[in-house]
């Protein structure tokens, strides 16, 4: 008895401290990270960020910043009578739940596919005080970053809508932020295809750039960098970014744009409940490194929904639309780049849009005539639909389930590997649907899968593993627009900003390693070129240039991009700046590339260290000054420290291994 009373005791005076509590942690397992979290009279629930370096005092990486969203509801199914739950202010403490664990899973694709990343873990839930809705916060703490969530975590079959998010991300000012504007609204828009710079943190989206700042976006501040995007994004959710102004370095999160999809569908999601919404993460460290080579967007992510994924293979892939827009729909161009394949010794080959006016039997025609030369093959879809008013076919084959799983099947009976789906512009919740659906169904029947006009990377090569790439990049397709003179001068320096966002948060479909001059002219150089097969990933890593430039390369140059991996076991920066250079070193198996690209007007020499795993010998690729093709043997000095000279725009490769 006596025992009972003193638990009932002990119970009485945690629940009494526990709601007189107005501030909460969570420190990471080796406290280099720590997210606070307090709830004031005024402001409602604030959050602030601090991480600690090695033996120094701590960095406030992000400042007070806002939580809470606002949602509606209705009692008797008809929704018209909402009732609007404001959890941004009038909310209560109800309870703490304390927890640790670790990511631990393996990638079918990627830049590491052993993963191990442990966290700490704090959920709190707050009580509206008008209408008695619980919220749920997640917090987690990584060493190498932090997330947090927002979950309803009550039953309920009726529709929960989300009116207002009013998170906030305070990185203050004085300090520089790498970023991508938000697509305006047009007919292949928004996209996730403008280009990355750099600007003073704070700096709003200029008028005619666009409409926000997009995800990913990457932040140089008080001594630490910190990665700003979002994962574990499911069909009971948006995609989100950010607002277009962000005074005194204050970001604030936004929703879709109303007049995406045509107009279709809502920018305010809807559920029944328990609803969970995405994680909103950073990845913060004071080393550039931890940020390139951070996966918070996988652990944050759900597992594989697939068992087996053994049918699951990456590879390398020609690509006919570059080089020749009309190729499409002529069965002769396209068996052209089949036989490029297979002379490369690339696995797969992808057809582009109209590919199905090609002939009477254009699908059937093209997968026998690959099949004989032991090609896979790619076909291109147009994700419309009432979505989308682009002409390119096929279309309407996607949007509506029933069509899809038929054409899917119909795929699968004939052998074909895979499909690129195109033109979903927009972030809405319908859309985000579409992809999930997508995803599904092409892992039933066995089809690899390549996201074009497509939302950025949130996680889900993690969950769908069939989910080789997605496009979401300025990518070289801009060199194809005969008068896109600015792509062809921000190019070199996106290219070294890239490797520190965009393709940090999962596999980027840039279509690299173009040699021609066929369209708007390229100011980089060819071994700058063949490096982006390396410091790009990709699981499918489309090479986008035409037959003869591929087959008329030095055998030395041939063999590299016959060779090169897409899936790899390993990536490390070894030095690099935003926008200035960048040399990767990746291990696939036993072998290791090490690559790098200049993004300026000058030459310049980089220093780094070499791995200790790596070999003393290598083939590398680099620039003669003359716009040609050389190659040579490299041996490692003392301490495998390497000084390597980069021309203006240029850049090397080196193959380490048998």
């Amino acid at each position: 008895m006596k025992r009972i009373l003193l638990m009932l005791a002990a119970g009485v005076m945690l629940s009494a401290s526990a709601a007189a509590a107005q501030n909460w942690s969570v420190t990471s397992p080796h406290s280099r990270t720590e997210f606070v979290v307090r709830a004031t009279a005024d402001d409602g629930l604030e959050y602030k960020v601090l991480y600690y370096e090695p033996h120094a005092k701590a960095i406030t990486a992000v400042g007070w910043s806002r939580l809470g969203i606002v949602t509606k509801y209705s009692t008797d199914y008809t929704f018209k009578d909402w009732i609007v739950s404001d959890m941004t202010k009038t909310v209560s403490f109800v309870r703490e739940d304390k927890s640790a664990g670790a990511d631990v899973y393996t990638l079918v694709t990627g830049k590491r596919l052993a993963n191990n990343d442990a966290y700490k873990q704090v959920s709190l839930t707050f009580k509206d005080d008008e209408t008695a809705r619980l919220l749920r916060l997640d917090v987690r703490a990584y060493d190498t970053g932090v997330a947090f969530r927002y979950g309803l975590p009550e039953s309920s079959l009726q529709y929960h809508k989300l009116v207002a998010e009013k998170t906030s991300f305070d990185i203050g000012p004085g300090g520089t932020h790498w970023g991508q504007p938000y697509d305006f609204v047009t007919m292949y828009h928004p996209s996730y295809e403008t280009i990355y710079s750099d600007r003073p943190t704070g700096t709003p989206v200029g008028e005619k750039e666009g409409t926000g700042w997009g995800f990913p976006s990457l932040f140089r501040q008080h001594g630490v960098w910190i990665l700003l995007h979002e994962a574990g994004l499911d069909d009971t959710f948006q995609g989100s970014h950010l607002e277009p102004a962000a005074p005194g370095g204050v970001y604030t999160i936004a929703p879709p744009l109303q007049d995406e999809a045509l107009g279709n569908g809502l920018n305010e999601p809807a559920a029944t409940l328990p609803w969970t919404m995405p994680w909103r993460f950073m990845a913060i460290s004071d080393k550039l490194a931890d940020i390139v080579e951070s996966n918070l967007v996988f652990d944050l992510s759900p597992p594989s929904k697939i068992a087996d994924t053994s049918w699951i293979k990456p590879g390398l892939v020609g690509w006919n639309w570059w080089s020749d827009h009309s190729s499409g729909t002529d069965l002769g161009k396209l068996k052209a780049f089949i036989d490029l394949s297979a002379q490369m010794g690339w696995p797969y080959t992808l057809i582009d849009a109209n590919w199905n006016l090609a002939g009477d039997h254009p699908m059937e025609d093209l997968v026998a005539y690959a099949k004989s030369k032991g090609v896979g093959l790619i076909f291109w879809y147009n994700s419309g639909g009432r979505h989308n008013y682009v002409s390119e076919q096929p279309r309407n084959l996607m949007d509506d389930r029933t069509i899809r799983r038929a054409e899917f099947a119909k795929l699968e009976k004939l052998g074909v590997k895979g499909v690129k789906v195109d033109f979903f512009q927009s972030d809405k919740q319908d859309i985000i649907r579409l992809y999930t659906e997508i995803m599904d169904d092409a892992a039933e029947f066995h089809l690899l899968c390549d996201f074009h006009g497509s939302t950025a990377q949130r996680g889900w090569q993690r969950t769908w593993p069939n989910l080789m790439s997605m496009e979401a990049v300025a990518g070289a397709e801009f060199y194809s627009f005969g008068s896109d003179v600015d792509y062809t001068h921000s190019a070199p320096r996106q290219n070294t900003i890239l490797p520190f966002t965009r393709n940090v948060t999962g596999s980027m479909d840039y279509t690299p390693v173009d040699f021609s001059q066929n369209f708007t002219k390229r100011i980089t150089t060819n071994a700058h070129e063949a490096a982006l097969a390396v410091i790009f990933e990709s699981g499918l890593q489309h090479l986008s240039d035409k037959p003869a430039s591929y087959l008329s390369l030095p055998p030395d140059w041939r063999t590299y991009l016959s060779h090169v991996p897409t899936v790899w076991d390993e990536t490390r920066l070894l030095v690099g700046t935003p926008g200035y250079e960048v040399v990767l070193a990746r291990r696939s198996g036993s072998h290791w590339y090490v690559a790098g690209i200049n993004g300026e007007d000058k030459t310049k020499v980089v220093k780094f260290s070499l791995p200790k795993q790596i070999g003393a010998k290598a083939l590398q690729l680099y620039d003669d000054g003359k716009g040609g093709f050389a190659s040579a043997w490299w041996t490692a000095g003392k301490g495998k420290t390497v000084e390597q000279t980069l021309l203006p725009y240029g850049g090397f490769a080196m193959i380490f291994g048998d």
